[in-house]
Order: C-alpha cells, then structure tokens, then sequence
C-alpha cells in the first residue's frame, strides 16, 4: 500500500522550490510562463520613500458650506417664496452666511431651517448691519464630513500609487488628520512626491459679470473696487510659454468639477504640445453641454488646484470632450493624467514629514537579519543532533523544510518580507523546534516505560499531537487578530506568523514523523533518541 504522506511531502518540498526559484535566479524574473515571483521586500530591507501627510479636513467643512450656499440655499428660499441678497462661507470656514434685505425675510427663513434643515445650527448674522443667519454644522456632521474626506483621500492615493505602479505599497491613516505612505523601492522620489502630493481639483468656471481679470493682481483689485467680493476669490495662471502672467477674479463654487471625468489621457494641442485629453460622463457632458452652449462667445477658465490653465473662449457647444494644455514636458503631462484618472482628492494635503531610506541601511539590515538566522539556526541544529541523535537528524530535516515552505509561501501569496517578517519567521522556527522537543521527550518517556520503539514512537506521536495543535491553533487566531487590526508591517508579521505555524504542524506532526517511522521500523530493540 502506497504512503500518501511522502508523495505529499515531495509534492510540497518540490512546489516550494519552484516557487522560492525567482527569489535566487534572477534571471527568471518577469518570464511570462514562470508561474512565480520573487519575493517582495519591505521598505525597510530594500529602501524606498516614508511620506506622512497632513489632510486638510477642515476644508472638507468648508466646501460642504460652500455647496450648500450655492445650491441648497437658492433652491430650498425659491420654493418657499423667500428673497435673500446673499449667501456666502465666512473666512474662517466653519459657517454659512445667508443675507436678506429684511427681517421678516430672515424671520420666515430661520422657522424654515430651524425646522427642515436639522444638521444645522442655525443663528443671528448682523456685523456692519447686515441682516442675516448663519447656519453652523452640529458636531455630528462635522465629525462625519472630516472621517468621510480622510477615506475618499486614502483610497484617491491608493488609486494613484496603482497607477504609479509600486509594488506592496503601505497606505495607512494615523490620527484624525494624518496619512502615512510606505513606497519600497522608488527610485525617483521628487515624481513620487508630485503624484502623491498633488491635490488634481479639476474644475471649470466662467468669466462673467463679476468675474474678471487683468495682468497684475493690483489692477484686478482696483477694477473690482479695491477688495475681493464675498464669495469670490484671485487666481493667478500657470506661467505659460509666452511668459505672460494673468490674474482672474473668479466665483468660489466651480460651473463644473472634475469630479464627472471618466479618462484622462495625454494628447496634443494646436502646435504639437503635450496636453492632456479629458472625457466626462454622461451627466457630467450634459452639464459642460448646456454650460458651453449658454455661454458662446464668454471665456471658460480651466483650473488645477486653485492655478488657471487654460482660459479659452468657447466658439461653440461642446458636450463630452475637452483638453488641458499648458507649458507641459511630456512626463507632466503622463503625471497629470495619472492622478486625473486616479480621482481628485477631496481636500487638500501637505507633506509634513518626509524620509529616504537608503539602499545602504536596507542592505544592512538585510546582513544583520541573515547572521542572526544564521548563527541561531546552527546552534539548534547542532543542539537537535547532539541530544536526540538519529531522531534528531529526523528533526533538522523537518525544520529546514519548514523554513523552505515559509518563504515559497510568501513568493506564493505576494507578501512583502520585512524585518518583523523575519523575527515572525524565526518566531516560528522556535515553535517547530518546540514541537519537536515535545514529540521526541513523548517518545522517550514511552521507551522507558517499556515499549517497544515503533510503539513508543506510535504513542509519543498520538499524545503530542494534540498538544501541539492547541498551541499553534491558538496562535493562529492571535495571527488572524493581528492582520485583522493591524495595518503595514504587523501585518507583514501576521501573514508570516501564520504561514509559519501551518508549516510547522505540517512538518512537526506529518514529516518527522514518517522519518522517524522509517528509522523505528529498522530498529528493533533500541531507538537513537
């Protein structure tokens, strides 16, 4: 009768070096028809970019207000008959300012909202005798809004670091207002920082009556008065190849926002210049078709992150299609479409702190963690051998074997090998090694008691293996805790830990044990334990 046991053990030991191949040929690396990997190192063994930026939530508060003056306001006063001058967000950000030209306005106006309008707080607005409200978001809402702008900015900048293409980045929040990016193995940080960092708020707004603009930012002022309106704000242009500098007065809340795109890709404009080719939506070209076709003849100013563009006169109606041109190098122009594709961030975010980790300190650490395996692993060799002799040859086979699946595992499943992976890989070792020791002490004490050694061995394995199993079942679900709660190299040390401990019960319980089976059964009376 066949043992299914060796033919799996062979089918394991051989799996695993196909898959560990990679790691130590580099040669097959990026061969179509390899079915394997390499492993992917963390930043810390091969170096790489540690970004942790700042989000700008508060401002997530204030565009929410802004949105609300612009549409809700108007919509929610029309419809109930109420006249109102003005509404506008204050400087600080945090409230919405509604004007009317009387009181009895207001007064109709504050029953309406105190009643429909339940997220605000809604209150008396009257500096330089003005009449108005202002309308404040309770803390719930605010609590929201800035948890809801940190998530769409998580996954905006995953969406970019895929589109970037770095493999096993590390993206994760800390705080309330914080994001911490992990990119191993990037060689060009300045256009990792720019892709990363770059807010890409596409957004389209018309020159009308109040909107305007001039060459300097002074004559803007002087034409409109000597101050900015409310609810207005300065736009200065991207220098352009002509090195003409424009200011524009524009109305804060965007005709049309990025937000509708559906791709992004890089073009080129009349003179053979690379630019950037945009398409909407379906609802998104219905809104840039009516806004064209309303407005023939006036000027459309295209921005990126608060910067005019392009600010082109529109000749006729157009509905899906549009293109951003400026002084842009081809690279720009890649990098812009990227992030356009990737998704605007909802707010704007900072670089706070910045760190490069060096190929030096990577490889160094790469050494120390090598030498440390090294030096341990044969000592507990030479330990195994000396005390359990035969039995414990039996063992060494099974710990080198244990190790080998380990690191297919990881090739297998795409982890990344950090530095907490390897002290999870050694962690793992020492439970094999511990396994072994219960198995064979099990053994032992069975010979003592008279056995003989196939019997013994048939005992010591049946009382140890529950024994063992609880103890690496156990550890296993603090693993699955770990990955669960845990974000970048915890993680990291959760998926080793667990590879580990299923490698370990595979070895400890099923390959030692048709060894040592094999070498009772050719002992008769004694057994080299």
């Amino acid at each position: 009768m066949k043992d299914y046991r060796i033919l799996a053990i062979v089918a394991v030991a051989v799996l695993s070096v196909v898959f560990l191949l990679p790691t130590f040929v580099p040669s097959l690396d990026g061969v179509s028809w390899y079915p394997a990997d390499p492993i992917h190192l963390g930043l810390d063994l091969q170096g790489g970019m540690h970004v942790v930026l700042h989000v700008d939530v508060d401002k997530a508060i204030k565009d929410e207000l802004g949105h609300v003056g612009k549409d809700s306001v108007p919509t929610a006063l029309e419809e109930e008959k109420l006249a109102f001058a003005n509404a506008y967000v204050n400087k600080d950000g945090d409230k919405l300012i509604v004007e009317f030209a009387s009181i009895e306005d207001r007064t109709k106006a504050e029953a309406y909202f105190s009643k429909n309008w339940a997220r605000f707080d809604i209150g008396a607005y009257g500096a330089e005798g003005k009449i108005g409200l202002t309308l404040s978001l309770q803390d719930e809402e605010v609590k929201f809004i800035r948890e809801n702008a940190m998530r769409q900015a998580r996954e905006v900048l995953n969406n970019r670091v895929d589109e970037f293409g770095v493999s096993e980045p590390e993206i994760y929040t800390q705080g309330s207002d914080q994001i911490v990016v992990r990119l191993p193995g990037v060689d060009d940080p300045e256009r990792a920082k720019d892709l990363i960092g770059r807010t890409a708020a596409l957004e389209f707004k018309m020159v009308n009556a109040k909107a305007r603009y001039a060459s300097t930012k002074e004559l803007l002022l002087a034409e409109a008065g000597g101050k900015v309106p409310e609810g207005y704000d300065v736009y200065s242009n991207k220098a352009s190849r002509t090195g003409q500098d424009n200011w524009y007065l524009l109305r804060i809340p965007p005709d049309l926002s990025g937000s509708y795109l559906t791709d992004a890709r890089v073009g080129y404009d009349e003179f053979q210049n690379s630019a950037v080719d945009f398409q909407f939506n379906e609802e998104g070209s219905r809104i840039f078709a009516d806004l064209t076709g309303k407005n023939i003849g006036k000027q459309l100013v295209i921005l990126l992150d608060d910067v005019v563009y392009s600010a082109p006169v529109i000749r006729s109606r157009i509905s899906s299609r549009g293109q951003i041109t400026g002084d842009f190098t081809r690279q720009e122009a890649l990098d812009l479409a990227i992030v356009l594709r990737a998704g605007a961030l909802p707010v704007p975010i900072r670089i706070e702190e910045e760190r490069t980790v060096g190929a030096t300190l990577g490889e160094d650490s790469i050494a120390k963690g090598k030498l440390s395996f090294i030096v341990g692993g044969i000592f507990v060799l030479i330990f195994m051998v000396v005390y359990y002799r035969k039995v414990g040859i039996a063992a060494n086979t099974a710990l080198v074997l244990n190790v080998l699946i380990i690191m297919a595992g990881l090739a297998m499943f795409g982890a990344t090998l950090t530095l907490p992976g390897i002290a999870g890989i050694i962690l793992t070792v020492g439970m094999a090694v511990d396994a072994n020791v219960i198995i064979n002490e099990r053994i032992r004490e069975e010979l003592r008691n008279g056995k003989t050694p196939k019997g013994a061995v048939n005992t010591g394995y049946q009382r140890a293996t529950w024994t063992i199993l609880d103890a690496n079942i156990t550890t296993l679900v603090a693993a699955g805790v770990l990955y669960n709660f845990g974000t970048g190299p915890i993680r990291g040390f959760a998926v080793t830990l667990a590879i580990g401990l299923i490698a370990s019960v595979f070895t400890a319980i099923i390959v030692t044990r048709v060894i040592v089976e094999s070498i009772a059964t050719n002992s008769r009376e004694t057994l080299s334990i």
